[in-house]
């Protein structure tokens, strides 16, 4: 069972010794960021990035590496990736289990970074479930980056959003290739949101260092802006994930390309 918001917090702050900011915190930077013009990222570290960043474990992902968007072992160039991603982030949320949290305290005693701010990993439920996400959108010219990204877009623009545009980015070998798209529609948005997997918190660093904009690593709340129904039924994490390896596998194994644009009811699959 999940803990509470307050119950995951006081895990990670007794754990790392610091203060976590929540997600109004998060909102109010990220809306001072966009409109000041000095650009935040907002990422999180949870089990898979913990497994990564301390190289512990990390055969364990073998299995789900497609859905990761990652090839194992990681390339030295993923790898420095990673560690920009991290270290150029302004806030980082942490996980509260306790293998995971210990994989990132050795990485960040070995690599001496020291977090600007933490919050709790799952910072990104906290910005939907509250609200934050859909006022930004209603504030701001925001772009949309993942594989859900269409069927959000498509979603959200029914409920009355605008959103920008969007770019899929399925896995790592996509992402300069983003990151170009983002570069050459720069006058277009403001913000992104990021719901890419591993990398997605590669991108929202590097859309804040190279496009000087902001951007929050939004995750599985891309799928709930997709189907925002399905999302509020129980096990929506893994009904979400099976579905999209399923689609990868069966993408994988095709000859033809596929124009799948979401899933249509993903509790039924």
């Amino acid at each position: 069972m999940l803990l509470s918001f307050r119950q995951r917090t006081k895990i990670i702050e007794r754990h790392f010794g610091r203060k976590t900011v929540g997600p109004g915190y998060v909102y109010r930077l990220v809306n001072q960021a966009v409109r000041t013009n000095k650009p935040v990222s907002v990422i999180r570290l949870g089990d898979v990035m913990a497994k990564l960043l301390s190289g512990r474990n990390v055969d364990s992902l073998k299995p789900v590496s497609q859905f990761l968007g990652i090839r194992l072992p990681l390339s030295p160039q993923l790898k420095r990736d990673l560690q920009f991603a991290v270290q150029n982030a302004s806030v980082v949320g942490l996980s509260h289990f306790t293998g995971s949290m210990n994989h990132l305290k050795e990485y960040i005693e070995r690599s001496g970074w020291k977090p600007h701010r933490i919050a709790d990993s799952f910072i990104n439920d906290q910005l939907y479930e509250r609200g934050y996400l859909h006022r930004l959108l209603r504030t701001h010219r925001v772009a949309l980056v993942g594989r859900a990204a269409p069927a959000a877009a498509a979603q959200l623009r029914k409920q009355g959003y605008h959103v920008a545009f969007t770019i899929a980015l399925n896995n790592y070998d996509e992402l300069s290739g983003a990151l170009r798209k983002l570069r050459s529609n720069r006058k277009r948005f403001d913000l992104v949101f990021v719901g890419a997997s591993v990398p997605g918190r590669i991108l929202c660093s590097k859309i804040k260092n190279e496009l000087d904009a902001s951007a929050i690593e939004i995750g599985h709340m891309m799928d709930a802006m997709s189907h925002p129904r399905s999302w509020a039924k129980p096990n929506n994490r893994q009904r979400f994930k099976h579905y999209w390896m399923r689609k990868l596998k069966k993408k994988r194994s095709s000859t033809t390309a596929s124009s799948w644009r979401g899933p249509s009811n993903p509790d039924r699959t």
